[in-house]
């Protein structure tokens, strides 16, 4: 085996069961690991995700007040702590292919079934210290890519090598000021690419949603494009601040405004907001790219957003 050392990576198990966790504590410190944590509430696995003390989480699926899918990815989509590349391994006891992609599509990077053995669960961490899979981000995921190629008539996403805190904490004297500066550094990649990945969606739903408005067509179900729409422009706005993409804030808001304003009477909602949407979303996907007169197009809409919203809260006050 490699001259790795693990004494200073920092492992969280959890676990309803006590046995369980005594278990693989004990087969993890006979292997050289030193900082464990083990514990059996989802809460106590949040509050070390959030203070920054996990390095390694090795965790049972689901614990008696939590469940390890929202977890996860709130993790990977940096809404939880200070780093989106803890390595995960999920622990699961009885997998269907249901729960199996659930998991996976959270960003696990690794998920055994139980009853597992220790000799397995160290064999399986070592893989990931050497072999981590290199990250891709989509619209709704982040995470570990497991596709060998992409799927026919898809877009090619480029694969982004992540932080790796196993190895880099089993192989060399990082300091923890230069590792986090590096977590820092890729993070805002991923960052980037998910905002370009949320442009494409918001095209995306505008050319399913505005036609269903325009044929007469729309129902109940619209409420579900509209909602996703909302959430993916408003993750945009969060994701904008101290970026080189801080000029589309003000379109992201103005999708937000009209969309909250559809989603009000999304049966019956104003012409006039169905008309903006094809241009915001035109202009949101334009503004990720490199050209010169973005900034103006984007105050140009922006302004047209406002100017109707003025003429809507005259109107009401009339």
């Amino acid at each position: 085996m490699e001259n790795y050392g693990f004494e200073n990576i920092r492992v969280l198990v959890g676990d309803p069961n006590r046995e369980v966790r005594d278990g693989i504590r004990g087969g993890l410190y006979g292997q050289g690991f030193r900082y464990i944590m083990v514990t059996d509430r989802m809460s106590m696995v949040e509050t070390a995700v959030a203070t920054n003390k996990v390095d390694l989480m090795i965790c049972d699926t689901e614990l008696p007040d939590g469940d390890l899918y929202d977890l996860v990815h709130k993790i990977r989509h940096h809404e939880l702590g200070d780093n989106p590349f803890i390595v995960v391994t999920a622990l699961i006891t009885a997998p269907t292919p249901q729960t199996v992609k659930k998991i996976f599509g959270a960003g696990c990077d690794d998920l055994i079934p139980k009853p597992i053995s220790t000799g397995l669960l160290f064999e399986r961490v070592l893989n990931l210290a050497r072999n981590r899979k290199p990250f891709v981000v989509t619209s709704d995921y982040i995470g570990p890519n497991r596709r060998a190629k992409p799927r026919p008539g898809t877009q090619q996403i480029p694969e982004i090598d992540v932080p790796n805190p196993l190895n880099v904490k089993a192989t060399d004297d990082t300091s923890a000021e230069d590792l986090q500066a590096e977590i820092d550094r890729v993070a805002n990649v991923l960052n980037e690419q998910k905002m370009e990945r949320h442009a494409y969606q918001i095209n995306y739903l505008v050319e399913r949603i505005v036609p269903l408005y325009q044929d007469g067509t729309a129902d109940d179900s619209i409420v579900q494009h509209l909602d996703r729409l909302l959430y993916v422009s408003e993750d945009i706005s969060r994701r904008l601040e101290g970026t080189r993409y801080h000029h589309v804030g003000e379109l992201c808001q103005s999708m937000v405004n009209v969309v909250r304003a559809v989603r009000q009477a999304p049966l019956s909602p104003d012409r006039k907001d169905i008309a903006l949407m094809p241009a915001l979303a035109q202009a949101v996907k334009c503004a990720f790219r490199p050209q010169a007169d973005v900034v103006a197009l984007s105050r140009d809409i922006s302004a047209t957003v406002e100017r109707r919203t003025a003429t809507d809260a005259h109107r009401q006050v009339a």
